[in-house]
């Protein structure tokens, strides 16, 4: 079995050339390096995991920023397969693994496997981390039987995993107890200061009936609605490092 590296596609930008060659030295250094697919304008990423995923490779590896490790966190929900990650550019999904650029070839190496719940929205698309949506008037239903209602612009973040430095201040989310944390944030304008308050639930589902919304998933995809949000359990199978926040 190999291992399969994926470079995102702004990594073909001749910047990146001397880091890319000073990552693959030190992959096949420690005897981790494989089969590489850069990835360009025509790839469809889609056609070629399903090509690799048949192969059963040892490990998928994301070298890149979050869209393409949330991308590949999607199609490779259920599978045994670990995704690791190399991060280069934005992260916050290699934040939540404990995985820098510094430390990235050593985890890879190390292979601490954790398997994670998953998020979805609309049963259609994936989240390693959070899914961020910017509304006006919601109104939320969890677990079916719940409601809450918020007056103006709020923002309310499903929470599946997170690193420390992105503003949660909610119970530490867990990547297996097969709920969402859902945070709801609101900015109330005073006459001297503008204050935000945030509100922090936990469940397994939450169904958006109404308000006007953007939504973001991994602080990267970005999609028009959200209706249902929940998880599939501990159907992502991870390299972590040992500084992981969950």
């Amino acid at each position: 079995m190999n291992n399969v590296y994926v470079y995102d596609q702004e990594l073909g930008s001749r910047r990146y050339q001397k880091l890319l060659e000073r990552l693959e030295t030190r992959l096949t250094d420690l005897g981790i390096s494989g089969k590489i697919y850069r990835l360009g304008p025509m790839t469809r990423l889609e056609d070629m995991m399903r090509e690799e995923l048949v192969k059963k490779p040892k490990t998928i590896v994301a070298v890149g920023g979050d869209a393409l490790s949330s991308r590949l966190a999607g199609l490779m929900t259920g599978t045994t397969i670990p995704l690791a990650v190399v991060p280069i550019g934005q992260n916050m999904i290699a934040d939540a693994f404990g995985v820098t650029l510094e430390n990235a070839c050593k985890v890879l190496a190390a292979r601490r496997i954790v398997s994670l719940d998953i998020g979805r929205v609309d049963n259609e698309h994936s989240f390693v981390c959070r899914a961020l949506i910017t509304t006006t008037n919601p109104r939320l239903v969890l677990d079916g039987n719940l409601t809450v209602t918020v007056e103006g612009r709020a923002l309310i973040e499903a929470i599946n995993i997170s690193g420390d430095e992105y503003g949660y201040r909610g119970a530490h989310p867990k990547s297996d107890d097969k709920r969402l944390n859902i945070c709801i944030l609101k900015t109330e304008s005073g006459i001297l200061r503008k204050e935000i308050s945030q509100s922090v639930f936990v469940c397994k589902q939450v169904t958006i009936e109404s308000g006007a919304q953007e939504v973001e998933i991994d602080g990267a995809h970005k999609l028009h609605s959200a209706h249902i949000i929940d998880l599939h359990p501990q159907t992502l199978t991870a390299i972590v490092g040992r500084e992981r926040s969950f």
